[in-house]
């Protein structure tokens, strides 16, 4: 049975094969040399892993086996002598094999049963490069990918490029509507990326790593050590499994990553810190791993995911600024950056990209969110609050200048998350003391009314055996501290639930409109969200209106948001 495309592209992962000091070396050179004549290309076109040999056994005949056998390969091909180095430097070190065996078998010739075959099938996973170089280029001016079909077979592009370019639009074009199509370029990346290298660029290679769960290295650098973004999913993943509450998940087995050795992959006696292990070990793992647990597992919760992005971009800053790690101290190492600045500008618009990313999985859907992923993206929009509000410098660029409606124009379509009310008004006592639009601080206040709203209409459907569609406190996991200032949090937790998160099309309060009635609106559900946002306080056109419509038909019929996002 023949595996189709997209099969064969779910099996790619973003690794970054361990360097030695030998091809570091090498890889520095191809960084740096000029332009090469066709027959310097031909001689420079070796996969990153036949480059592995060891240059000492370059001037013997005999090579050794992981088997233990030495073999002469004299009579082979320079090519060939290259090809069996390189495999068996691969296979002597501590990582993953990339070949196994998987099945082997007596097969017949033909229907007729006149001649028999043994047959052995096994399973490679070879490592390839895809270079992206400025326009100016003189080598890599076009994405370029090192495997088999990109380089002997001429395929233009590769799947390695289609799959890597899809995985960095999705983080470039945040903003793009997925029902509206993409043109995708020869070079394997859409149109609509524009320069793939100025793209990483204003988003930092180190953020793009982190987006993309990936390991990244430093040309002046023998070691490759786990992307921390990867090592903290790594535990996350683990306490899955092992059935931990999200409310217990920060002080669950933080000895993870303390004690974590690439030496040492198999830990006797602790199947947690085993799996921890080969997790940070195998890329294509943890990809599995990441495909089996639930939405409303931690580790893979989008809106989770995004908080710690925006406390991470505001760590960046602190980097930036510091000596040690500055651009000043990155040209005195005789390494200009190449990234943009990490500075005041650069965070704001990358923090207002993920904002504006939580929008869209909240006001989008067919299917309205289920109550965990709302309490989320309620916990992550809060938390991102906080963590600018603490930030003087960010603060003057994104609330204090003027309202453009950060945070609160997103979180006012969460408003049934009540239990969020102390937190909010903890930040306003901020926003308080270093002033802020009027207009900001009327809408935050008319906000957390709109909450206390439900919080009255939880009890009273609490007292009368109904439901609510707001998240009681002890259902909601505490917020969480941002690693660069002191979150507030609230007071109780609790566990997620299993129901599959459906990322919506249209805002939910549009389909009920649909189904039942209601006022007549625009056909599309960006239209509806704009619409949606008026200033006031409560009219018929205002979001007030759509909201009370949308929590009395939750409160009419508790289940059936549950039962429409499980599909039934």
């Amino acid at each position: 049975m023949s595996v189709s495309p997209t099969t064969r592209m779910s099996r790619l992962s973003l690794e970054c094969t361990p360097a030695t000091p030998r091809t570091q070396g090498r890889m520095q050179a191809v960084r740096t040399s000029a332009p090469m004549s066709d027959s310097e290309h031909s001689s420079d076109d070796t996969s990153d892993w036949e480059m592995e040999e060891d240059e000492e056994e370059e001037g013997t005949d005999t090579v050794p086996s992981p088997t233990g056998f030495k073999y002469n390969i004299s009579r082979l091909s320079p090519e060939a002598r290259q090809v069996v180095r390189g495999l068996f430097n691969q296979t002597r070190a501590k990582e993953p094999p990339q070949i196994s065996l998987e099945l082997c078998g007596i097969r017949e010739e033909d229907s007729e049963g006149s001649g028999v075959f043994y047959a052995f099938q096994m399973h490679e996973v070879v490592p390839c490069s895809v270079r992206i170089g400025a326009r100016d280029s003189a080598r890599f001016s076009t994405p370029r990918c090192e495997c088999p079909d990109a380089r002997y077979r001429r395929a233009s592009p590769c799947k390695h490029l289609v799959w890597l370019f899809d995985r960095i639009s999705k983080q470039a074009l945040f903003d793009h509507d997925p029902d509206s199509e993409l043109t995708l370029t020869e070079f394997g990346y859409p149109e609509e990326l524009g320069d793939p290298f100025d793209q990483i660029s204003q988003i930092g290679l180190d953020i793009l790593a982190d987006d993309l769960r990936c390991d990244a290295s430093e040309p002046d650098s023998d070691m490759i050590a786990p992307n921390p973004t990867r090592v903290k999913e790594a535990r996350e993943m683990v306490a899955a499994v092992a059935g931990i509450q999200p409310a217990e998940l920060d002080d669950y087995r933080p000895d993870l990553e303390v004690s974590y050795s690439r030496d040492t992959l198999i830990r006797r006696g602790d199947l947690g810190a085993t799996l921890f292990s080969l997790i940070l070990a195998s890329h294509s793992l943890a990809e599995w791993v990441r495909s089996e647990l639930k939405p409303s597992d931690p580790a893979v919760d989008p809106f989770r995911s995004i908080q710690h992005r925006v406390i991470r971009i505001i760590e960046r800053i602190d980097a930036y600024t510091s000596p040690e790690m500055g651009p000043e101290a990155a040209v005195e190492r005789g390494r200009a950056p190449i990234d943009g600045p990490r500075n005041v500008d650069w965070a704001c618009a990358q923090i207002q990209h993920s904002v504006r990313k939580i929008e869209k999985l909240v006001s989008r859907g067919s299917s309205p969110l289920t109550g965990w992923a709302r309490s989320s993206a309620a916990r992550s929009l809060v938390v991102i609050l906080k963590a600018v509000v603490d930030r003087r410098d960010l603060y003057a660029r994104l609330i204090g200048d003027r309202d453009t409606g950060f945070v609160h124009s997103t979180l006012d379509m969460l408003a049934d998350q009540s239990q969020f009310i102390e937190a909010l008004e903890e930040i306003m006592d901020k926003i308080g003391v270093q002033g802020a639009p009027p207009s900001y601080v009327a809408n935050m206040r008319r906000l957390i009314a709109r909450m206390r709203s439900h919080t009255t209409e939880t009890h009273v459907g609490v007292a009368s055996g109904g439901g609510s569609g707001g998240v009681r406190r002890s259902e909601t996991p505490p917020l969480e501290q941002p690693a660069s200032s002191s979150a507030s949090s609230s007071s109780d937790g609790g566990g997620g639930s299993s129901v599959q998160f459906l990322t919506p099309d249209l805002p939910a309060s549009v389909a009920r409109h649909r189904r039942g009635g209601g006022s007549s609106s625009s056909s599309t559900g960006s239209s509806q969200v704009r619409g949606g946002r008026g200033r006031g306080g409560g009219g018929g056109n205002g979001r007030g209106a759509k909201r009370t419509v949308s929590q009395s038909n939750q409160q009419d019929n508790p289940g059936g948001a549950t039962k429409r996002a499980r599909g039934s």
